[in-house]
């Protein structure tokens, strides 16, 4: 099913599919195409429980599963744990450089290196992208509040953070890295350093995506807290029901 939206956006109704995180479990998602978004409407959308990739939005609409839950950290109130400053001490020669999109020949080298890691760690499918490829999945569409979050060491790129920031809220798009960095937990670096800048610049909220309580891969997004969990998906005329959870009890 194929529906108009506000701002030119195109709602496509998505079909089945088995889950990529619970197995056994099918999924389906809701897209919406949109070449353009203004700062108010994207924030809108996110409160939502919308993701954007590209030019592309998507969130669950599964039929009887309600397992992916949006997660979002309240900015001016995270304190980090002390696993999470650890995390901080051992990355302290990162640099990082706040950038709008684009992708390179370093760009695709880090992006390989990272998918083939994982594809022989947790059997991600793997191939080889293309630069128009990579752009059509990140950069498509007119949108203001894109941004790229490089990270270096020694001038080398080994990390990088496709996240979308507004006056008022962060979206954390994609993040992939060296595999040499690992055991740094550059991933878990990264958040920080979103929530560090958002809170400089006086941001409310950054989204982190799907939280699914029994999969593993994303325990790590219950550890930034606070944070609050999205009910349910709504439509764009409903008020959004965001829950306040508590900590973490792994937490450090």
């Amino acid at each position: 099913m194929v529906r108009g939206q506000p701002n030119s956006e195109l709602e496509i109704e998505g079909t089945d599919a088995a889950c990529s995180y619970i197995p056994g479990q099918t999924s389906r998602m809701t897209y919406r195409l949109a070449y353009h978004l203004s700062e108010a409407r994207y924030e809108h959308l996110l409160a939502l429980g919308w993701r954007r990739f590209g030019r592309t939005l998507f969130r669950p609409n599964c039929r009887l599963c309600a397992a992916c839950q949006s997660l979002r950290v309240v900015i001016p109130e995270f304190s980090p744990s002390k696993n999470q400053r650890r995390v901080l001490r051992k990355n302290s020669n990162v640099t990082l450089q706040i950038v709008r999109p684009s992708v390179t020949r370093e760009h695709l080298q880090l992006y390989h290196d990272y998918h083939l890691d994982m594809h022989h760690r947790r059997n991600w499918n793997f191939r080889q992208v293309t630069p128009d490829e990579y752009a059509d999945s990140f950069l498509d569409g007119e949108f203001s509040f894109s941004r790229e979050f490089q990270y270096r060491s020694e001038g080398r790129l080994i990390g990088l953070g496709l996240v979308d920031v507004t006056a008022k809220a962060m979206s954390s798009v994609y993040f992939f890295h060296s595999p040499e960095w690992r055991d740094a937990a550059l991933g878990t670096f990264s958040v920080l350093k979103e929530i560090e800048d958002g809170h400089q610049h006086g941001r409310r909220w950054l989204y982190m995506g799907y939280y699914i309580r029994e999969c593993g891969s994303m325990n790590y997004k219950n550890r930034f807290g606070p944070h609050e969990i999205l009910q349910s998906y709504v439509s764009d005329d409903e008020l959004p029901d965001w829950k306040r959870m508590a900590p973490d009890e792994s937490r450090e």
